[in-house]
């Protein structure tokens, strides 16, 4: 058990974290740090933190662990304000969907001013804030961590507390990472929230009739499509590189399945389909 840990950005994930440490009693006091107070008072009045903070100051000094659960974007400047406080012994963690975001600076500090140990629990839901967090929500997932030095104590111990909350754990480099993270969740989010734009931008008489007749597979796009705009805006931007090689790799294939209805090969597209179906056989099969 630890004494304290802090929560910078309680918000679903961070808040989730906390609700999930806090049951399984690895610390005694959560502290959350968040610049939105509602955000912050909601995670008081659900017993999610036990004291709410709006800045990063001195008294960081005092928790074990540090979580960032801020948009990636934000990672490696709340760190450079953490350092200012912080000793060798502190371990700092974030739960960003990028990883190949940390400036030289960030690292040089690695050993020095804390311990860093960058995770990402592959975990959420389109919800956002600490009013829609959930104790449950990392059972079962995988939690990936990409570490610099992988035989540390520290990695040991970030690993320990995410099996601890129920999760699986995956260790891999940045660049293993962000490749994966392109393929099986930014570029299905990139597809989500186009398609429910080019739904609307359609030339449809009764375009108000289109939220009526949003069922079945449309309605799983705009539920992906409804995550957050900011987190995600700054994962498209900060994964350019993977994404936009997988996302030339999907518009590839898109032209060879265009053709395919173009020219009636009604047995290619039958086999792409049913290759698809074995695949998601499969990933059930997994209990992913």
């Amino acid at each position: 058990m630890f004494k304290e840990i802090t929560i910078i950005g309680p918000g679903l994930i961070g808040a989730s974290l906390a609700l999930a440490i806090r049951s399984k009693k690895i610390c005694n006091k959560i502290i959350g740090i968040d610049s939105s107070k509602k955000n912050l008072d909601d995670a008081i009045n659900r017993n999610i933190i036990d004291e709410a903070r709006k800045d990063i100051d001195a008294r960081i000094s005092s928790s074990s662990i540090i979580f960032i659960c801020t948009p990636v974007s934000s990672i490696d400047n709340i760190i450079k304000k953490i350092s200012y406080f912080s000793n060798k012994n502190q371990i700092i963690t974030d739960v960003g969907s990028v990883k190949n975001i940390f400036s030289k600076r960030t690292l040089s500090n690695n050993g020095l001013r804390y311990s860093l140990v960058p995770g990402h629990p592959i975990a959420g839901t389109e919800h956002s804030g600490a009013r829609n967090a959930e104790i449950d929500l990392f059972k079962n997932k995988w939690c990936i961590l990409t570490p610099y030095k992988k035989r540390s104590k520290s990695v040991k111990i970030i690993s320990k507390i995410y099996k601890k909350i129920g999760m699986k754990v995956s260790v891999m480099s940045t660049l293993e990472h962000d490749k994966i993270m392109s393929i099986t969740s930014h570029l299905p989010h990139l597809i989500a929230f186009t398609i429910v734009g080019t739904a609307f931008n359609l030339n449809i008489k009764k375009k108000n009739e289109l939220i009526n007749f949003s069922a079945g597979g449309f309605k799983d796009f705009t539920r992906i499509g409804s995550s957050d705009p900011k987190m995600w805006t700054d994962i498209f931007i900060k994964n350019k590189k993977y994404l936009m090689k997988t996302l030339e790799l999907f518009l590839k294939d898109i032209e060879v399945i265009k053709r395919d209805i173009k020219n009636n090969k009604v047995e290619e597209i039958f086999n792409l389909l049913k290759r698809t179906k074995k695949i998601r056989k499969s990933i059930l099969e997994k209990g992913i």
